[in-house]
């Protein structure tokens, strides 16, 4: 069995177990990152590797706050049914199309309820800058928001009116 494939098994049967739930914010981004790190280490295009937005609703219930959830799953319904992107064109939690190579520090904001992360590009001269607003639910601690240093925060993008509809 090669590398890639062990990778890609152990990546994969992970999420697909519920995960216990987080003590803490940063411990909830924290799991994300690790469950989903596959798509910025495996450059193996054969293994089509499906980022955490394009998973079913239980998957995203796992991370995702309701309000959330239920904005991506409309914004899925926009390309179904137009049969093109409509706000959706890039992996949030990369704030990327393509997170190869991307690393990751994750840290505790001054409030508890928002984490920083930094993600660094191949050769570490990208640098983008990422706050998760986390909400504490029944089920733990889940993703309200993503805030972008470079443009709108994901709620904001998926509230907005698709260009073609």
């Amino acid at each position: 069995m090669t590398i890639a494939v062990v990778l890609y098994v152990i990546g994969f049967a992970a999420p697909a177990q519920p995960p216990a739930a987080a003590a803490s914010a940063v411990a909830s981004v924290a799991r994300l990152y690790r469950d989903y790190a596959a798509e910025a280490v495996i450059d193996s295009p054969e293994l089509s590797i499906q980022d955490l937005f394009g998973r079913p609703k239980a998957t995203l219930d796992r991370y995702l706050d309701d309000a959330l959830v239920a904005l991506i799953l409309a914004d899925r319904a926009c390309s179904r049914r137009t049969q093109e992107v409509c706000n959706l064109d890039f992996s949030p939690i990369w704030d990327a199309q393509d997170a190869i190579g991307t690393t990751v520090k994750i840290s505790e904001g001054r409030d508890p309820s928002r984490v920083l992360v930094e993600l660094r590009g191949p050769g570490g001269k990208e640098v983008r800058r990422l706050t998760y607003r986390m909400v504490k639910t029944a089920a733990g601690w889940r993703v309200h928001d993503i805030e972008y240093d470079s443009h709108e925060s994901l709620v904001a993008m998926l509230r907005r009116k698709p260009a073609r509809q």
